[in-house]
């Protein structure tokens, strides 16, 4: 990752917020905002004072401190005392009027500060102290981690053109017969030649394979779903390149004997997708409302008469597959209520999903937010992919 250009993006969030220091207070990878500026491994107590001007700074344990060197960034305080005390007197050179602390009810890849570190951070400086100075780094965060660089894009970008090649060389290697497991292995075999990994669980774990007769849910591959004619299969893949995801769902249609094409039924839902993936596409721009983006595939999935959407049209993408900031989801989620920006980058996935077996569809794709609109990163898929007898 680039440390440099999110490190800069931070200090201009800092100015624009008038928001005198960020303080990351961490000890062994404790903090899950830490790996959205810098790539190292904590060990040791460490604190980081980003600051809106002059150099950030990182106090820390001599084990850890050369780590810091080769970023050419940092003034780096080794503890010479102890951690408290050092701090302390750090603190007060600093003497921040507003410190912003990674604490947010909201959005969890915010909420990066531990209960343990914030009552440390009490004891050396006080309570009295830190209730006046302290504040959210929640905007900030969101901000940072949703605006993406140029480098985190184009990283995004290479992980969906390899999903989507994975998706082209496997398409054709599925068969009637093949259990969930087997058409899931298709796809590791695809992560280790395109020299990626899953972005869920483990490097080499199944994507989301399904049979939709069988049940269609977040779940494990299983041995005993054996595809058969006049099956749907949906696929749901991720992976991670660099540290950055893709998300792409794909869909398919196992043609029964004397099938030329799937049945008006399975057409119809599957379009009515397809539909709706396009008019959020289509609408979504910097300025529009989260809320406002979903109720556009919503009201495309409720109007052809299909129950809504189980879950939301459309999330970040980034470091990780659910990436936080706004979501594109009904105005009940609270994260739905901030405006798209330019640089964001969206998984848009407005679905048919009914019960029972009934045609269900997941098409998923990923996007990238630019001045007025929005460019597409994936290959769309806009015809029902076919297995042949």
């Amino acid at each position: 990752m680039s440390n440099v250009e999110k490190i800069t993006q931070l200090i201009q969030e800092l100015r624009n917020q008038d928001i005198d220091t960020l303080l990351i207070l961490c000890r062994e990878d404790s903090d899950k905002v830490l790996p959205l500026l810098l790539p190292v491994h904590v060990v040791a107590q460490t604190a980081f004072f980003f600051n809106k001007t002059g150099r950030p700074i990182v106090l820390t344990g001599s084990t850890d401190a050369n780590m810091y060197k080769d970023f050419g960034i940092f003034e780096i305080v080794e503890v010479k005392e102890d951690f408290e005390t050092d701090f302390l007197r750090l603190f007060n050179r600093i003497n921040p009027k507003k410190l912003a602390l990674n604490i947010s009810e909201l959005d969890y890849l915010a909420d990066g500060l531990t209960v343990g570190q914030y009552m440390l951070l009490e004891k050396i400086i006080g309570p009295k102290r830190l209730a006046g100075c302290e504040t959210s780094s929640e905007q900030i965060v969101r901000n940072l981690r949703s605006i993406k660089s140029e480098y985190e894009v184009q990283c995004i970008r290479h992980a969906v053109e390899v999903t989507c090649t994975i998706y082209e060389e496997v398409a054709p290697r599925i068969s009637l017969g093949m259990s969930e497991t087997q058409i899931g292995d298709l796809f590791v075999e695809g992560m280790k030649r395109h020299q990626v990994v899953n972005a869920f669980g483990e490097p080499y774990s199944y994507p989301l394979v399904c049979i939709n007769r069988c049940g269609l849910a977040h779940r494990e591959p299983n041995p005993e779903n054996i595809l058969g004619p006049g099956d749907i299969l949906i696929c749901d893949f991720s992976v991670s390149y660099k540290g950055y995801c893709s998300d792409i769902a794909r869909s398919f249609y196992a043609l029964a004997e004397g099938e030329q094409e799937a049945p008006y039924e399975v057409l119809r839902a599957f379009q009515t997708t397809v539909d709706a993936v396009s008019a959020v596409i289509d609408a979504l721009k910097p300025g529009m409302m989260g809320y406002e983006a979903d109720q556009i595939g919503r009201s495309i999935i409720e109007n052809a008469g299909y129950p809504t959407i189980r879950h939301s049209t459309g999330h970040q993408l980034g470091m990780r597959v659910h990436d936080g900031g706004t979501s594109l989801s009904p105005q009940s989620n609270p994260n739905s209520h901030h405006p798209i920006q330019m640089g964001e980058v969206y998984a848009i996935e407005p679905t048919v999903i009914q019960d029972d077996g009934a045609p269900s569809f997941i098409v998923e794709e990923d996007v990238v937010v630019t001045e007025h609109t929005v460019h597409i990163l994936s290959r769309r898929q806009r015809e029902l992919w076919y297995i042949a007898r």
